[in-house]
C-alpha cells in the first residue's frame, strides 16, 4: 500500500492552470474606451468607405490592450480591426501571437488563427493552439486546434518568460512569424506540466477551466487520462470525469469520477467515485522483494498530510489484497463493506475492516518464515483489526462472532496459535466476543506441505481489549463516516 504513496505525492502538483486567457480581465471604464490607431508606416488607401488599409508596425490601442501587425484592414466605424500579417496582443506583460486574426472592439472579442502562442504575464503559464477567441468582456476563452497548455514551476518559468523572443520572433513586424519551438525554453526546466486536449476553455467570471476530449495530463512520470478535466478555483479543486486513470510507472488510481480536493499545488484529499481501483507495486529492495497491492471498492477517499498518504478509507465492497511478487499464489486479503487503513512514515501502521448489518468482515493471511510457508490464518467476524509492523501484518484481532482457522504444516498437529488448539480434520473455532491473532505464529511440526490443522474453542475467557487505539477499533455499532462530495 505504501507504493500508492509515490502516485498520489506526484499528484499534489496537478492543477490545470487558471491563466488559461493570455489576455487579463478588463477594468469595466475599458469597454467604453476608444480605439486608437497609434502607429502605422504607411497608409495604403481606402477600399470602401470608412475601411481603411494600413502596413508597416501597425498599432492599436483600446485602453490598456495593444495590438500589433504589419498589415490590418480597419474599419473605422465598426471599430474592427483585421491583422492580415501577424498579430501580436498585449496587456501588462500578457501576451497573444498568431498569424492572423480580428479585434472588434464593440464586442470585445480578438479572434486569432495559425500558430497561436500565448503567455501570461508571470511566465508560469503558456498554451499553443491553432485557433483562440477571446471574448474580453464575457470573460471566456476557447483554444482550439490542438490545444497545449504548460505550467512552469520555479526556474522553468523564468526561462520561459525570458526565451520569449526566440518563441515568436516579430510577431508583428514580418510577412509571417518565425517558425520556432514555443517551448524551447522548457526543454532546459525538466519541472513542467503539460495539459492537452481537444478543446480548452476558461471562464474568468467563474475562476473555471476545462479541458474536454481526450485529456491528457502529463508532468515527469506522471500521466494522467480522462475525457474531461475541470479545475474549480473557488473550490481549489480538481475534478477528472470520463474513465479517469492516473498512472506513475507500475502504479494506478482508476475509477469513475474523481475529485482532488487543493491547497495551492498540494493535494489535501481525494475521492475517487464508483469502481474505484488502486493498484500499486512497490520495487525489490535489497532487503525485500517487490509486492502488488490492490484496493477496490465502490468508492474511496484518500486524506493527506504533509504531502503523504495520512489514510484510505474504502466504502462497499471493500476489498484488499496484497502479495509477495515471486509467490502470487499466496494473496493475503481482507473484505467487508467499510475498510479504513492508517500510515505514518510511508508505511501502513493500521488497518479496520467493518462488516456492516448485512456482512461479514474477513482475512487471509500467510506467514513465511525465510521463504518458507509456515501457516495460514482465516478470520472472520464482525470487526477485523490488523497491526502492522514494518510494513506486514503483525497481529489481527476478530471481534464479534468471531471465528477462525489456523492451516499449519502437518495434520494431526496441536498448533500454538492464540485462537485455540486441537486434534483431527478441519474445522472452525468460534467465540462469543473476539479473538487475538498473532500472525507470525507457526506450528511446531514443519513440514514441506501446508495442510489444515483444526483450531478448537478455548477454554479460557475471551483476549483482553485490544492495545491498538480506540480510533483504530471502531465499534461495529458505530455507523460508517460519511464523506460528502465536496471536501475543504
Amino acid at each position: 500500500m505504501n507504493s500508492l504513496l509515490r502516485v498520489m505525492a506526484v499528484l499534489t502538483l496537478v492543477v490545470l492552470p487558471a491563466a488559461v486567457t493570455a489576455i487579463p480581465t478588463s477594468k469595466p471604464s475599458e469597454k467604453n474606451a476608444p480605439l486608437i490607431m497609434e502607429n502605422a508606416d504607411h497608409f495604403e488607401g481606402r477600399r470602401s468607405q470608412g475601411e481603411y488599409v494600413l502596413s508597416g508596425r501597425v498599432v492599436f490601442r483600446h485602453g490598456e490592450l495593444r495590438v500589433q501587425t504589419e498589415r490590418a484592414v480597419w474599419q473605422k466605424d465598426r471599430n474592427i480591426v483585421f491583422c492580415e500579417s501577424g498579430m501580436k496582443v498585449s496587456r501588462n506583460g500578457s501576451l497573444l501571437t498568431a498569424d492572423r486574426g480580428t479585434y472588434d472592439k464593440n464586442l470585445g472579442q480578438a479572434t486569432a488563427q495559425g500558430n497561436v502562442f500565448m503567455r501570461d504575464s508571470s511566465g508560469e503559464v503558456a498554451a499553443t493552439g491553432q485557433s483562440i477567441v477571446y471574448l474580453r468582456f464575457k470573460h471566456i476563452a476557447t483554444l482550439t486546434g490542438n490545444p497545449e497548455v504548460r505550467r512552469f514551476y520555479t526556474d522553468s518559468a523564468k526561462l520561459a518568460k525570458a526565451a520569449d523572443s526566440s518563441k515568436v520572433a516579430k510577431p508583428a513586424g514580418s510577412a509571417k512569424p518565425a517558425k520556432a519551438d514555443p517551448f524551447a525554453s522548457d526543454k532546459q526546466g525538466p519541472d513542467t506540466l503539460s495539459i492537452k486536449g481537444d478543446i480548452m476553455t476558461y471562464d474568468d467570471s467563474l475562476e473555471v477551466a476545462v479541458a474536454d476530449g481526450n485529456v491528457r495530463i502529463h508532468r515527469d512520470k506522471l500521466n494522467i487520462t480522462c475525457k474531461k478535466a475541470e479545475y474549480h478555483d473557488p473550490s481549489d479543486s480538481l475534478y477528472l470525469l470520463g474513465e479517469p486513470q492516473v498512472v506513475v510507472d507500475d502504479n494506478q488510481v482508476k475509477g469513475d469520477v474523481m475529485r482532488m480536493g487543493m491547497h495551492g499545488e498540494e493535494i489535501k484529499s481525494l475521492l475517487v467515485k464508483g469502481s474505484a481501483v488502486a493498484h500499486s507495486v512497490e520495487p525489490a529492495t535489497d532487503t525485500s522483494v517487490a509486492r502488488q497491492s490492490d484496493v477496490r471498492g465502490d468508492s474511496l477517499f484518500m486524506a493527506f498530510k504533509e504531502k503523504a498518504i495520512d489514510s484510505v478509507q474504502v466504502f462497499k465492497n471493500a476489498n484488499g489484497a496484497y502479495f509477495d511478487v515471486d509467490k502470487p499464489d499466496f494473496v493475503n486479503k481482507m473484505s467487508g463493506d467499510y475498510m479504513v487503513l492508517r500510515f505514518a512514515k510511508k508505511q501502513v501502521t493500521s488497518a479496520n475492516v467493518l462488516g456492516g448489518t448485512a456482512g461479514t468482515a474477513k482475512s487471509t493471511y500467510y506467514h513465511f518464515e525465510k521463504k518458507k510457508l509456515k501457516g495460514k490464518n482465516d478470520a472472520e467476524g464482525d470487526t477485523i483489526d490488523f497491526a502492522f509492523k514494518n510494513g506486514k501484518v503483525d497481529e489481527v484481532m476478530v471481534k464479534g462472532g468471531a471465528k477462525g482457522i489456523y492451516f499449519g504444516e502437518k495434520e494431526g498437529k496441536a498448533t500454538s496459535d492464540k485462537v485455540g488448539s486441537g486434534q483431527g480434520g478441519d474445522s472452525a473455532a468460534t467465540v462469543p466476543d473476539s479473538v487475538r491473532v498473532k500472525a507470525t505464529v507457526a506450528p511446531s511440526a514443519p513440514t514441506a506441505v501446508p495442510t489444515a490443522v483444526p483450531v478448537a474453542k478455548p477454554t479460557t475467557a475471551p483476549a483482553p481489549a485490544p492495545t491498538v487505539p480506540p480510533k483504530a477499533n471502531p465499534p461495529v455499532s458505530k455507523p460508517k463516516p460519511n464523506i460528502p462530495w465536496k471536501v475543504k
